[in-house]
């Protein structure tokens, strides 16, 4: 009881992760291109500049966290003097002080980098904790399982209760609620984390801890699959809202099961109920991760993805489009229990080689580096929307416009479902039948008695 006490507890974190991350990637875009009006191309321009930018900031927060010593640990001291900073950060993104396009893009710029920045140091020292309170296989697949049902319940009130917010209450209001559950979150988190003293000082400079990283060769498939898993995440929140206004003509008030719904609640609809179906679909991917081994398993997870998005591309209506977000339910969940084992499994075998443990310029590398996906769906987004002829803030789109919409939502992440794929085919760890149950550095855990 004390343990799974724990797990929950500990899973806050990723609960107000989830929320920070897919309101922030749901909204966000839409919010400032389709309603302040900022040009599609400028915001493109922001997400690689943005992206690039990641690949810095990420592993220097994560190599910051490795090498500081406090009396309370490495990690604990980022996420809980940063998770009201966090908060007001998210906040202070939904409320931009002009629609001029010059000071709209300024502010937009502005807030991305701070509110990144205190993200990247929170979110960083939270998730390398994760190998250090889970050292066991089974304390890994369990706590990862714990993680993404407080995840789905973070899901569903970024893509059910963040619309309705926006739309009854304005963003300001959305963005102060969420930002409040977003400190909350990591706050709760800290609760009973005690951090084992490090037991060997690491002298290698950033540059050196880079090189290392960057030097395993399972860590390199990782983050291939990774930044394709965090794009399918991406395209599919951003992209939500256009795809249901122009894709499925949900333009205003429309009956849906016999009840008249407003556009934001047909939205909300579109993915609640697929968000719902994925808490038992991750307790089903559970018991698949032992047997099949985490790199069998994530495979099988991205070609479990396609059938979704094939019905996303074609969806003409409220049902067909339903059906499509349903479909996509079992990958998400597949998707969202994965990588942290398989990153927790690189980071054991970077200790056995190395005599040391370096969570947080792995994480941090993968942090930085998988938010390349950021660049890719930025440019992606620009590219497709200007090339095929949308129109920001207009209710009728061009026949290609709408395509690329359509495209933009199933073609490409088919493409990074296949990616995936193959990253793990060739990602070289975990080939036994079953996961290894590999010796690691034992830490302490609350409730594992």
């Amino acid at each position: 009881m004390k343990r799974t006490l724990f797990h929950i507890r500990y899973s806050m974190g990723n609960f107000a992760n989830t929320i920070a991350y897919q309101v922030f990637g749901n909204r966000i875009q839409f919010y400032y291109v389709d309603i302040l009006g900022l040009s599609a191309a400028v915001a493109g321009v922001i997400w690689t500049i943005y992206g690039l930018w990641n690949a810095i900031n990420d592993p220097l927060m994560g190599q910051v966290s490795d090498r500081t010593r406090t009396r309370i640990g490495r990690r604990v001291p980022y996420v809980f003097f940063g998770a009201i900073p966090l908060g007001l950060s998210f906040f202070f993104l939904w409320t931009p002080p002009s629609h001029n396009p010059v000071l709209l893009a300024a502010y937009f710029f502005m807030l991305l980098f701070i509110f990144d920045t205190l993200y990247s140091l929170t979110i960083i020292a939270y998730n390398a904790l994760f190998p250090e309170v889970a050292p066991t296989v089974r304390d890994r697949v369990d706590l990862s399982a714990t993680r993404e049902v407080l995840a789905v319940i973070a899901l569903l009130l970024s893509y059910i209760l963040a619309p309705i917010l926006a739309e009854e209450l304005g963003y300001v209001w959305m963005g102060a609620i969420m930002g409040a559950l977003i400190a909350a979150g990591y706050l709760i988190s800290m609760i009973g984390v005690k951090e084992k003293p490090i037991e060997k000082e690491d002298t290698a400079t950033i540059l050196q801890a880079l090189r290392i990283v960057l030097s395993s060769r399972p860590f390199r498939w990782f983050l291939g699959a990774n930044i394709a898993k965090e794009y399918v995440w991406l395209v599919l929140g951003a992209m939500l809202p256009f795809w249901r206004k122009y894709a499925l003509g949900i333009l205003g008030p429309g009956e849906v099961f016999g009840i008249t719904m407003s556009p934001g609640d047909q939205e909300a609809i579109l993915l609640g109920l697929p968000i719902l179906l994925t808490a038992p679909s991750v307790l089903l991917w559970r018991p698949i991760v032992p047997r099949l081994g985490y790199r069998k398993t994530w495979i099988l997870a991205s070609f479990v993805f396609i059938p979704g998005f094939l019905m996303l591309t074609f969806a003409r209506d409220f049902y067909t489009g339903l059906l499509g977000t349903i479909l996509v339910a079992p990958g998400l969940a597949g998707s969202m229990i994965m990588p942290f084992p398989v990153i927790s499994e690189v980071i054991d075998d970077d200790a056995k080689r190395h005599g040391y443990r370096r969570e947080g310029i792995f994480f941090g590398m993968n942090g930085g580096i998988t938010k390349l996906a950021f660049s890719a769906q930025g440019v992606l987004f620009a590219a497709i929307l200007s090339a095929s002829g949308y129109v920001a803030g207009s209710n009728v789109q061009t026949a290609s416009a709408v395509w690329g919409i359509r495209t933009l939502i199933g073609i490409t992440p088919i493409i990074a479902c296949l990616i995936i794929a193959f990253c793990m085919y060739k990602y070289p760890l975990g080939r036994t039948r079953t996961v290894p149950t590999a010796p690691v550095r034992e830490a302490t855990v609350p409730g594992s008695e």
